[in-house]
Parts: structure tokens; C-alpha cells; sequence
């Protein structure tokens, strides 16, 4: 089983908002809210439901809106198609529609119902909205599970403060990048997730003007792997990005992938269909449920294909040579992403660190272990054991130099403005390890999104401290700002737009709740010049025994 598939479920398991029910995401508005207008937009007539109760400001919301047709049976594996607008029906936009197909058993908050025809946007807006800058914002999940209906990740406190938010659902696992032969000798891409997130942003713009935005200001994020996909949409749609500005809390670079047609042909053989020619029509005959039954039990991954048509390999040569969109970023990490991320896995648990850089949780199989061990020496202060080398190693190489390095290059070769941050606060009542995890892989979340009410619902159950609250409140400002104009910037004391040459030019946020600090990104990111050495042969392809010990 993928590593990566295991840090993710694992972070659920700890950190996921436990007493939000399926129930509760898919009821109705509270009795206290009305009916919204109806908008016509090109799916149709959409009616959502006025909130006026959560914020100070009130509220319109449309959720669940159809920005694309159903992808099972023949549409399944094949690029999004519009909604057929019926003028005749209004749609009903006060409910989440279903989450997208997950690839694991429990693909966390909002996902109980699940649909092949999940495709949908939801839009928030302050009553009497117009012309307001957007922000559309893509979940997190490992690329094989989340849902736009996730509490945590609710754009209400973002929208009370002037700007329109937009979230949506895009295909998962299995569904979504099958990294299948017929695809790939027939020259297309099969990244299908991504052409989700492009069919969104289209619908968007051709729409949210009547929600009371403008489609000449929206700006694109997401967390994890939800930043992970802003920084692929970025180079995917370059030439005409749709957007004028980016957002990337935590994006990792690529993750290795498996033999082609490897994982797709154990899915096949259980349904009786043909590993080769004819695989993807047989399996297009096949439910979605049974599809996922096969696809748990098999135990198969499924992650973005860098098929050289959507996706490409080195980041860094791509932003270099400006295969980018040429727009402001707001670009950071936390401290401590890489503690939830080896908790599970046991060579972070040894005397040293030998065992973990041959795992498939660092995934550079290739890396020195001389070298390694004198930036990471066990013990010593900064790492008492192996498992604070292994964290550190992990977040330095997947997480931290990506952002160093898009940073600079971003700056450096393309002039364009970039915010750059580190999220630094301990938040110990966000998790059942308490001051151990530090500042964690996607506890800035609920900071950011204001949602720190949900913290009281997760162990240990401790409601969210006055502190908390105030760097909330500070983050939700830094990223409106942003959207609001991302030129500026986040616009709070002690924030200065990025410069390699500045050591001070890194903000450090969480440990301030009136500005940010200031933080050392030659020290921080003293390791890249070793990781960035592997890098660019980043990401490989498994062996076929799938480990990189075999």
C-alpha cells in the first residue's frame, strides 16, 4: 500500500472533525434562514438560501450547484462535460451534493454519500454582493479522497469579509487518474481531477458575476494536495489561467507513480475485464460502487500522471522556463509537516535514520545517507531521535524546498510578487498527541478558514483558546487581503513580499496576533541545497514489486 495513501487516512483518523455527521452536512438550512434568490446561470436556474444568522454579515448561499454532467458509465474517464441547463426546473442549491467516489474506506467529513455524478460548486456571498473578488478553493485528501462539503474547510468566515467563495468537488483516485495504457498510447491526458478544476474555474467565470463576483478577480488555492493542484493548474494553464492570483498552503511536489497500467489491470482482472485493448470500455460497463469495492479490497493507488500533456515532471525547470501563470502567489508551510506524516511509519522509530530514506514514506530512494545524517544527526538538538530526522527529512523534501524554491524562482526569473510564510503555532488541543505533533501537516486549516469553532469537536475535545481565536482572526485577514488584491498582499505589520537576498522576508505566522514576525529562510531552508539535487529526477516510477527495498 502507498505511503502516502497511509499518512493521509492516518491524519484523518487523528484530525478530522468527528461529531460533524453526513446527516448534518446534507440537511437543509436552519429553520432561522429563507430562501435566496434564483440565479440563472448555464446549468440552469439555481436557488440557494440566505444565512443570517452565522456571521454578523448575512449570508447568500447556493451549494451543490452542477458545474459539470455525471462521469459514470460512458463519461467515466473522459473530460468533463457541461451541465445540459433544463430552464424549466430550478435547481435545488440549499444541500452539499454527494462527495466525488473516494479511493479509502473513509475519506473523512462529508463523504458518507458518495456519486460518480458529484461535480459541483458551491458559491457564498454577502447579501447584495457585486463585482466582489473570488476565491475558489480546492480541498486537500492525498488525491483520493475529501469533499468540498467538509466543515473545517467552510468558506463562510472568509465570505463575511467582502469577497465571494467558490468550492467544488473534482474526481478521486481510480476515477480520476487511471494512468491507463489506452489513454496513454492515444497521446491524452488522463488527469482527470485536474480537468475537473479547469471545468470549475470556466464555469466560474462564465457564472459568478450573478453571484455578485467578478471573473476578472479570482484567485486559486487549496491546502495539501489541494495546493499541490494549484501549482499543477499553473502550469497546465499557463497561457490562460482564468486566475490573477494563487494561493499554496503545504503543496508537495509530485509523488512517484506506479508502472503504467499497473494498478488500473488488478482492477480489470477482478471484474473479468481485459488488461489490454477494449480494458477501458469493459470497465466503463461496471457500476462506481463495484468499481470502489475492488479498488478497497485490491488495495490499488491511484495519483496524478505526469503524462507530459497536463502534468510535467520538475516544477522548478517548468517555472524556470516561465511554463507557469504569471501571477502573484501567496506561498507557505508549517513547521512541523512532517510529524503526522512518519507517525505510522516504523522505520522512523529505529536508533537512525538508515532504514527511513530507503522507505516508500520519504520516497527518495536515492538520496546519501552520509549526507543526510550530517543535516539531520541523531541525536542532537534539533533532532533527539530518528523520528524528528525522519519529520524533518520528510517536510524538508517533499514540502519546505518546493516552497523555497518557487519562491525565489517565482521572484528571481519571473518579477512577480510572492507572500511567504511559515505557520509556527503548537496547537496541542488540534490533536490527540498533544505538543509532540507541533505545528502539524493541515492544522492551519481552521485557522485560516475561521472555522476554529470545529476544534472543541476534535480530541481532546478542548474549545479553541482566546489566542487561537485572535491568530484565526489574523489569518483570515492576511488571506482576504490577498484575494481582495493579490498585488499587495496579505497587508499586515511585519509581512514584506518575499526576496531571496532578505533573510528577514519569510513571515513567520501563529506566534503573533497583530502581525507576523520575522523569520530566517536561509536557515529555514539550509537543506535544499542537497534535496534540491534530487529534485529534478523527481518523481520516479516504482519498481514493479512496488518498494524501493525489493
Amino acid at each position: 500500500m502507498r505511503q502516502r495513501t497511509k499518512v493521509y487516512f492516518l491524519s484523518l483518523i487523528l484530525f478530522a472533525v468527528s461529531v460533524w455527521t453526513a446527516k448534518a452536512q446534507h440537511a437543509g438550512p436552519d429553520p432561522s434562514t429563507s430562501r435566496g434568490p434564483i440565479v440563472l446561470t448555464t446549468s440552469g436556474r439555481v436557488q440557494g438560501y440566505v444565512d443570517s444568522t452565522t456571521t454578523p454579515v448575512a449570508l447568500n448561499k447556493w451549494l451543490g450547484v452542477p458545474y459539470a454532467e455525471d462521469t459514470s458509465g460512458a463519461n467515466r474517464w473522459r473530460p468533463p462535460v457541461p451541465v445540459k441547463a433544463n430552464l424549466n426546473e430550478v435547481i435545488n442549491a440549499t444541500v452539499y451534493g454527494p462527495a466525488c467516489m473516494q479511493g479509502r474506506a473513509d475519506g473523512g467529513n462529508g463523504t458518507s454519500i458518495q456519486s460518480e455524478d458529484c461535480l459541483r460548486i458551491n458559491i457564498i456571498a454577502p447579501v447584495n454582493a457585486k463585482n466582489l473578488p473570488v476565491y475558489m478553493y480546492s480541498y486537500g485528501g492525498g488525491f483520493d479522497s475529501g469533499s468540498s462539503s467538509d466543515p473545517k474547510i467552510d468558506g463562510t468566515y472568509l465570505a463575511a469579509r467582502g469577497i465571494v467563495f467558490a468550492s467544488y468537488n473534482y474526481r478521486l483516485s481510480l476515477f480520476a487518474w487511471p494512468h491507463a495504457a489506452e489513454i496513454a498510447e492515444a497521446g491524452e491526458t488522463q488527469n482527470f481531477g485536474l480537468l475537473d478544476t479547469r471545468a470549475a474555474l470556466e464555469w466560474l467565470v462564465q457564472n459568478v458575476e450573478s453571484f455578485g463576483g467578478d471573473p476578472k478577480k479570482i484567485t486559486l488555492g487549496g491546502e495539501s494536495v489541494g495546493a499541490e493542484m494549484t501549482n499543477l493548474y499553473l502550469s497546465a494553464y499557463h497561457a490562460d489561467p482564468l486566475i490573477r492570483g494563487a494561493v499554496m498552503q503545504s503543496s508537495d511536489t509530485a509523488q512517484p507513480m506506479w508502472q503504467l497500467n499497473d494498478q488500473i489491470s488488478k482492477i480489470a482482472v477482478n471484474m473479468s475485464c481485459p488488461t489490454g485493448r477494449g480494458q477501458l470500455d469493459c470497465l466503463r460497463t461496471k457500476s462506481g460502487t463495484d468499481l470502489q469495492k475492488i479498488l478497497l479490497a485490491t488495495g490499488t493507488q491511484f495519483q496524478p500522471v505526469t503524462d507530459n500533456v497536463t502534468i510535467w515532471k520538475d516544477y522548478v525547470a517548468q517555472t524556470k522556463a516561465g511554463h507557469t501563470a504569471k501571477v502573484p502567489l501567496l506561498i507557505g508551510t508549517n513547521k512541523d509537516e512532517g510529524t503526522l506524516i512518519v507517525e505510522t511509519e516504523p522505520t522512523a522509530y529505529l536508533p537512525d535514520i538508515s532504514q527511513y530514506i530507503k522507505s516508500n514514506n520519504l520516497n527518495f530512494p536515492f538520496s546519501s545517507l552520509s549526507a543526510l545524517q550530517s543535516l539531520y544527526p541523531v541525536p542532537s538538538s534539533a533532532f533527539p531521535t530518528a523520528y524528528n530526522a525522519s519529520a524533518g527529512m520528510w517536510r524538508d523534501a517533499h514540502m519546505l524546498c518546493l516552497a523555497s524554491n518557487l519562491a525565489s524562482l517565482r521572484t528571481t526569473a519571473l518579477h512577480l510578487p510572492v507572500w511567504r510564510y511559515r505557520f509556527d503555532l503548537v496547537a496541542a488541543n488540534l490533536n490527540s498527541r498533544g505538543v509532540r505533533a507541533g505545528a502539524f501537516h493541515g492544522e492551519d486549516i481552521r485557522f485560516v478558514m475561521g472555522t476554529w469553532r470545529t476544534i472543541v469537536d476534535s480530541q481532546p475535545f478542548v474549545p479553541a483558546s482566546e489566542m487561537e481565536i485572535e491568530v484565526s482572526d489574523l489569518m483570515v485577514t492576511v488571506w482576504t487581503n490577498f484575494i481582495k488584491d493579490p498585488q499587495k498582499g496579505p497587508q499586515i505589520p511585519g509581512w514584506n513580499v518575499f526576496d531571496p537576498n532578505d533573510t528577514t522576508s519569510l513571515a513567520i505566522l501563529g506566534l503573533n496576533v497583530t502581525g507576523a514576525d520575522p523569520g530566517d529562510h536561509f536557515e529555514a531552508d539550509r537543506s535544499c541545497a542537497y534535496w534540491n539535487t534530487l529534485l529534478p529526477s523527481f518523481p520516479q516510477t516504482f519498481p514493479k514489486c512496488g518498494s524501493w527495498t525489493c
